[in-house]
């Protein structure tokens, strides 16, 4: 730790003219609530590359080139073809010097959630606007506008309700003159928007979002009418994100069916002996020695053999040859590359030459620093060790609400991905419940799993789900010789996890009314609650800082389900200004909801608060997170549990700016977030202790540890410093450790080159006078400690 000393040795302590001093003075005598470890937890969800390229220690991304990344285009005659169901699949073509331009196509939809995009003015993939056609799961029309601060587009303009119908061609036109945006949709006008900032120049694109649709006569002209374009764009052969095609007289393309793993694999065709191409995935970081291992998958003629090679801008740091093959059927070959220096942004390359025709699936990398921790990410693994969570939820959030276990559990050729790609990732399920359940057992932690329902699958029947959560169930706990035992003996784990905490579903306000979800719960609960009669069941509550949200969800849950379950999942993010008042306005909260649950049938019932945060990564994040943590302790009759979100976040998310553990391929920085996170975790203690407050107010939590140690944990959210003095009811304090975080203002944050910018200080700290006197900076938190009688 670094020390403040300096800073608060040049001021006096106690009183001083002009300011008072706060007078804290803690009675040990008075345990006035516990404090349960569990509020200390974590959650772990597979979004923005917190598992699949980050926490797990596989280095390739999109390992099965299922992910497909700007779309699976096709042409049929004259009709091009958008195949992929995921989000933001985009064909950009043209000038990027157009300006003023009319965009006319005609497009049908074949299938999927949503409508058509009509994209002018890209100049780049995150500077653009669109028309979105059937957007927002149908409906209604709207421009959006992409600009680089942002990150991601954003809606503008007013909006036209409206929908996209399934088989019937539209006829599509869009006009950009100036800042003046206009959309016509079968040549009746629906939006337009003037821009006072406007995008200069860019090109023309088709799109759509979740959506499956075809295009035919794509037309730009002037607004005067001059042709500038007429006919199909050109289409990428190769179209599997993070991974680039490469090479001479080889043709290198995506293809759906008849693949190893997945629907889709990668077909290299060598055309004469001096062919030379294949595939390359960059961005990686290796170590110089660190041996990656694993293995690709291919089938079909490949005479002179595949060579595997790992370069960078000084070239070859080493390579491996696969032997030759000549078979149609799949075959696992294995690889192993030793790095012959560290390098921060190498390159994987699967390198095809000669004549050949060959098809390429599941290519897997591991390093041996990762295989060596159980196959997590050396560093990433640590940055949570230090947490010490008690409890980790999983897989998610909004991912589980798609989860289907089975896809991640038995040999990796035989897992898929998560149904749906979400935010900025498509989960491969290399990391499944085997996986996660070891994790918690190298942290010490109790697993919270949460339930898919099927709430986004009306199609098919509750009862499919709830029992595929029963055998999830079982296969967690059953015996080796249950059904789902003998699968999980199969898979290398005969002994039961004996999970306990099982969650029905997550955000459930969002698509249901509470009575629906009410419904659900009477169904689930009582079957898992059989299936496993020592559980922890767990219940969606609602989000947002009243019980009056989402259709005053939380009475009615709480009246109608809590002697069904044990706790309730509520949810809470937090602007990051309000990093003051935020902390107070959650207690009363939670104090709503204890004299909910003290009226109920249930009044033991607890409160999970399972995600919660302000939305930044800067130091407000860092004082609301100890302002939110005392509250939670003052709570702690019936707040038991909580887990912020996120957790793991790679540092190329558009959004969601929040996490905890922040990381690129090489490296990883603490949010303020995470530095409150394991101070006040190292301090955590069960009794919490009466304590009062005379003079200006800071926020002040007293606990006893098992030692007979007393803490204080202090939050100053004030632009001003404070004087404090802390005093025992019981005798005079005799000595005392001060450890601060005050890094001077709002805006402080860690970064990838300066991790330590915020940290935690050893400070100074005055006994006088039977007290310890300090001084708390502005916008400071921090713990006094010291040996109590």
């Amino acid at each position: 730790m670094r020390s403040l000393a300096v800073v608060l040795l040049a001021t006096a302590f106690g009183v001083r003219v002009g300011r008072c001093t706060t007078t804290l003075t803690v009675d040990p005598a008075v345990v006035l609530n516990t404090v349960e470890r569990g509020v200390y937890g974590h959650f772990l969800e597979h979004i923005y590359h917190s598992c699949h390229g980050g926490l797990w220690g596989e280095i390739l991304l999109n390992r099965s080139f299922e992910e497909a990344g700007q779309g699976e285009w096709s042409v049929e005659g004259d009709v091009i073809r958008q195949s992929s169901n995921e989000p933001d699949q985009r064909l950009v073509f043209g000038d990027p010097g157009w300006t003023d331009v009319e965009f006319s196509f005609e497009a049908r939809k074949l299938g999927g959630r949503e409508g058509f995009l009509a994209i002018v003015r890209a100049a780049g993939p995150d500077q653009f606007y669109w028309a979105n056609l059937g957007g927002w799961g149908n409906v209604r029309h709207q421009f959006e506008k992409c600009a680089p601060t942002a990150g991601r587009q954003a809606p503008v303009g007013e909006a036209t309700l409206g929908s996209i119908d399934t088989g019937r061609w539209y006829r599509v036109r869009v006009r950009v003159e100036g800042g003046r945006l206009q959309a016509w949709l079968d040549d009746q006008p629906i939006l337009e928007w003037l821009d006072p900032s406007p995008i200069s120049a860019g090109c023309v694109g088709i799109g759509t979002w979740e959506t499956r649709a075809e295009f035919r006569n794509l037309r730009v002209t002037t607004p005067e009418g001059q042709p500038l374009w007429e006919g199909l764009p050109p289409i990428p052969l190769l179209s599997a994100r993070h991974w680039g095609a490469f090479g001479e007289s080889c043709q290198v393309a995506s293809v759906s069916g008849e693949s190893a793993n997945g629907r889709r694999h990668v077909r290299v065709r060598g055309e004469g002996p001096a062919a030379a191409g294949g595939v390359r995935q960059s961005n990686l970081c290796v170590r110089a020695g660190d041996v990656l291992r694993g293995s690709l998958w291919l089938s079909g003629r490949l005479p002179s053999g595949l060579c595997v090679r790992l370069v960078d801008g000084e070239g070859l740091l080493g390579e491996t040859a696969l032997a030759p093959t000549n078979s149609d059927e799949w075959i696992e070959l294995p690889i192993a590359l030793t790095p012959a220096r560290g390098a921060r942004n190498a390159a994987v390359e699967l390198l095809v030459r000669g004549p050949a025709d060959v098809r390429l699936d599941q290519v897997v990398l591991m390093p041996d620093s990762a295989r060596a921790t159980g196959g997590f990410r050396p560093d990433l693994l640590g940055a949570l060790a230090e947490l010490r969570p008690p409890l980790i939820r999983w897989p998610g959030g909004a991912y589980a609400e798609h989860y289907r276990w089975r896809h991640g559990v038995g040999p990796q050729i035989q897992r898929r991905p998560n149904a749906r790609p979400l935010w900025d990732d498509l989960d491969v399920n290399a990391f499944g419940t085997d996986e996660f359940l070891a994790l918690c057992r190298r942290l010490g932690a109790e697993p919270v799993l949460v339930i898919n329902t099927g709430r986004h699958d009306p199609a098919t029947p509750r009862a499919t789900y709830l029992q595929e959560a029963l055998e999830w169930i079982e296969y967690c706990n059953g015996p080796a010789d249950s059904p789902m035992g003998r699968e999980r003996a199969r898979n290398g784990h005969p002994e039961p996890y004996r999970v306990r905490m099982w969650e029905i579903d997550n955000e459930a306000w969002i698509i249901n009314d509470v009575e629906t979800y009410i419904q659900i719960v009477r169904e689930f609960a009582p079957a898992l609650r059989k299936a496993c009669p020592e559980g922890l069941l767990i219940a969606c509550g609602g989000s947002g800082l009243s019980t009056e949200r989402h259709g005053r969800w939380d009475p009615r849950l709480i009246e109608a389900c809590a002697e069904l379950v044990d706790a309730i999942s509520i949810h809470h993010y937090e602007h990051p200004d309000r990093f003051a008042r935020g902390p107070a306005e959650a207690e009363r909260w939670f104090a709503d909801l204890r004299e909910l649950i003290r009226r109920s049938k249930n009044p033991r019932l607890k409160v999970f608060v399972s995600e919660w945060n302000a939305q930044s990564t800067d130091w407000r994040t860092g004082l609301y997170a100890a302002g939110l943590l005392n509250a939670m302790e003052r709570c702690g009759d019936v707040v038991t549990m909580a887990s912020p979100a996120l957790l793991l976040r790679h540092v190329s998310a558009r959004a969601w700016d929040n996490a905890l553990i922040n990381f690129d391929s090489c490296g990883w920085f603490p949010a303020p977030n995470w530095v409150v996170m394991r101070l006040w975790r190292e301090h955590a203690a069960r009794e919490r202790l009466a304590i009062s407050v005379d003079g200006p107010s800071v926020d002040a939590v007293a606990v006893r540890r098992e030692d007979g140690k007393i803490v204080v944990k202090l939050v100053n959210p004030a632009a001003e410093p404070q004087d404090i003095s802390v005093r025992l009811r019981s005798g005079p304090v005799e000595k005392g450790r001060l450890v601060l975080i005050a890094p001077g203002h709002l805006r402080a944050r860690n970064t990838l080159e300066q991790p330590n910018a915020v940290a935690p200080c050893d400070a100074a700290v005055e006994i006088r006078e039977g007290a310890a006197r300090f001084q708390m900076p502005a916008l400071s938190a921090g713990v006094l400690l010291f040996d109590g009688q």
